[in-house]
């Protein structure tokens, strides 16, 4: 008899401990869906539209997750540029990829931002004023996860199915200093001669961000805007950008040079 009511009371006991945990995580549930995210939690690098294909989350949350700013002093006049890069790897080395313009002519007194937090330059790898590039070998940054070039980048014939007109493009960059923003865009031509050229936005700052294909593929970097004469004199046009396709970086040199 004593037996049967312990064990009634133990079973009672269980079930009050089962209705009081469903009452306080419920409790807690609502507590946490009245609450507002924080700035760090909308800002997450992973937080990106629910409306994107499974694609072009991933290229969007590339774009985010490699994209750094540079910082950069001018000798010739103390000034101080900023212009936007990507984090890469190659062959087990990590790498920025940004515009030769912007960047000075000391590595010491260049440094890569990522989440306030200042990086050095380790060595200039590879300098290409003609092609606007510039290749900075860095240690591995921590918050940030580079672009596999072997991986994530085209290859050979994917070039023509990458970069065709009006495939769907992603960047990331520190336009006007601000950031980290990204921007999606259409591509619309391309020129050999010249660039590939891209319907989306950019200012001072963006340059030197990787661009991505809605595939997750970085295809270039944002070299420049165009400018156009009016009647009003010569004017930005903030919509159209020039993008220096990834083929144009010479990868065997930056292997042979790198530390």
């Amino acid at each position: 008899m004593a037996r049967k009511a312990l064990r009634q009371i133990t079973k009672l006991a269980l079930i009050t401990a089962l209705i009081i945990g469903a009452i306080i995580g419920a409790y807690i549930s609502a507590t946490k869906s009245l609450q507002f995210p924080t700035e760090e939690e909308i800002n997450s690098l992973t937080n990106v539209g629910a409306s994107l294909s499974a694609g072009e989350a991933i290229a969007v949350q590339r774009s985010r997750q490699s994209a750094v700013q540079v910082m950069s002093l001018d000798l010739s006049d103390g000034g101080i540029s900023a212009s936007s890069g990507t984090y890469v790897k190659y062959k087990g080395k990590y790498f920025i990829l940004t515009t030769s313009h912007g960047v000075g002519e000391v590595c010491a007194l260049t440094q890569i931002v990522a989440d306030d937090v200042l990086y050095d330059c380790v060595i200039y790898v590879l300098r290409d004023p003609q092609t606007d590039y510039i290749i900075i070998q860095v240690d591995k940054i921590p918050g940030r996860v580079p672009v596999e070039l072997v991986v994530h980048t085209p290859h050979r014939r994917e070039w023509s199915r990458d970069i065709s007109t009006q495939t769907t493009t992603f960047y990331t960059g520190f336009p006007n200093e601000g950031g980290p923003y990204t921007f999606d865009g259409k591509i619309v031509g391309y020129k050999e001669g010249e660039a590939l050229f891209v319907d989306s936005y950019g200012w001072s700052g963006s340059s030197g961000a990787g661009v991505f294909a809605d595939n997750g593929n970085l295809i270039g970097y944002v070299m420049a805007l165009e400018t156009g004469d009016t009647h009003f004199g010569r004017q930005v046009l903030e919509n159209f950008i020039w993008v220096i396709p990834l083929f144009k970086v010479d990868w065997l040199a930056i292997e042979a040079f790198a530390n």
